[in-house]
């Protein structure tokens, strides 16, 4: 299986689901800007899952061309190794930044074996949130942005369209966060581009940000939900819902919906 989902040809929203010996997943990409800045793709050859989110940077010219080009050359690359190491990724990023003419855009990939041996790596501020059992949700991997944990609740606020690292033309200051490890039975991966993120309540105390991620929030609202598909589309339902509603704030929590396009990759393994 291949898949492709590709800004450019994004007009509403677009999803595909796959399920193989090792692990089953969902991917999902939601238009929320004029045109859609926002990819994504899966491929599944039975020994080896690909699947990651690109999101093109609002608010430059050529987002959803930098997404959409990004996404056709880091498959093209990694799909041609059956095995991932710290090289082999880099070398993928690298190709897929000098394959962007045009805009800007951030990416978060997994690569996994059938062995259950994994990668992740993100550029810029696509977050990867990781379940390793029921109720325990993480964030795998540094966001970059330039505010976060921490920081006022009007700084962030104030800042956090900022992205510090992307992928662009040549010249492009490019910082690559990677992690590796054996992905278990049962163990979720959440891949996402900050339509996502921006969508979740902050965790606060006393004026600050005690979690910039949301992390609770989206545990909460994944509940005891297992299967890739439906979590992708429950996460969806929400957001709508959140930007109808406009901020709320609770005790120790502030949530400033922003509308935006949103990709989702969801991955469990069996």
């Amino acid at each position: 299986m291949e898949k492709l989902i590709l800004g450019t040809g994004v007009k509403g929203s677009k999803s595909a689901a796959g399920k193989n010996q090792f692990c089953d997943f969902a991917i999902t990409v939601k238009k929320g800007h004029e045109e859609c800045g926002d990819s994504g793709f899966a491929y599944d050859d039975g020994q080896k899952l690909i699947i990651a989110v690109l999101d093109g940077v609002s608010g430059e010219p050529g987002a959803a061309a930098a997404s959409s080009e990004a996404a056709i050359a880091l498959l093209n690359f990694l799909k041609k190794h059956d095995k991932i190491n710290g090289t082999v990724m880099k070398e993928a990023f690298a190709h897929a930044q000098e394959n962007v003419t045009s805009g800007f855009t951030t990416a978060a990939a997994l690569f996994l074996q059938k062995n259950g041996s994994f990668m992740i790596a993100s550029v810029g501020d696509s977050p990867i949130y990781g379940i390793e059992k029921p109720g325990e949700l993480s964030l795998e991997l540094p966001i970059s942005r330039p505010v976060g944990d921490k920081d006022s609740i009007l700084k962030f606020f104030t800042l956090r369209n900022l992205v510090t690292s992307v992928l662009g033309p040549s010249g492009t200051d490019v910082h690559i966060n990677m992690a590796s490890g054996t992905f278990s039975k049962g163990q979720v991966l959440i891949l996402a581009s900050d339509g996502l993120t921006d969508n979740l309540y902050m965790a606060t105390s006393e004026g600050y940000l005690t979690d910039s991620s949301g992390k609770a929030d989206l545990m909460a609202l994944i509940g005891k939900e297992k299967k890739p598909a439906a979590i992708a589309k429950k996460l969806m339902a929400e957001v709508a819902k959140r930007l109808k509603a406009g901020r709320k704030e609770k005790e120790n929590g502030v949530l400033v919906p922003k509308q935006d396009d949103i990709a989702i990759a969801v991955v469990r393994r069996l």
